[in-house]
């Protein structure tokens, strides 16, 4: 997906499906196109922009409950999984590295950086 189903419910990876349904129908009953058109007050910009955070919530709700997405939920699920513990991984690394390897690896990273853009202008 190119949004996070998670955050665009606002639950947490490891909820049920009975809590993603209970999400999805708080926000859709806030965010529907029907409820907004009873709000004079709301710009032509403001609905354009809660229109499609509703399409997105809907997409959110189809790719975690329908069971055609099944297979590509769990795949994501893993990759997002995976990359909570890498993070986590890397900040308890930070924690432990001294200042001296810090500066190396800053200064590592710069230079690719510099290398990186020469190669892109060559």
């Amino acid at each position: 997906p190119s949004i996070n189903p998670y955050e665009t419910l606002g639950v947490e990876i490891n909820v049920s499906d009975a809590e993603i349904s209970k999400a999805y129908k708080k926000l859709a009953l806030k965010l529907h196109p029907d409820k907004l058109q009873q709000k004079a007050n709301l710009s032509e910009t403001e609905r354009e922009r809660l229109a499609h955070q509703f399409h997105d919530v809907k997409e959110a709700r189809s790719f975690l409950l329908d069971p055609e997405h099944k297979e590509a939920r769990q795949k994501y699920d893993k990759k997002l999984k995976s990359d909570l513990l890498r993070k986590e991984d890397d900040e308890r690394r930070e924690r432990f590295m001294s200042d001296r390897r810090k500066r190396m690896r800053d200064e590592l990273r710069s230079k690719e950086k510099q290398a990186e853009q020469k190669k892109k202008w060559r």
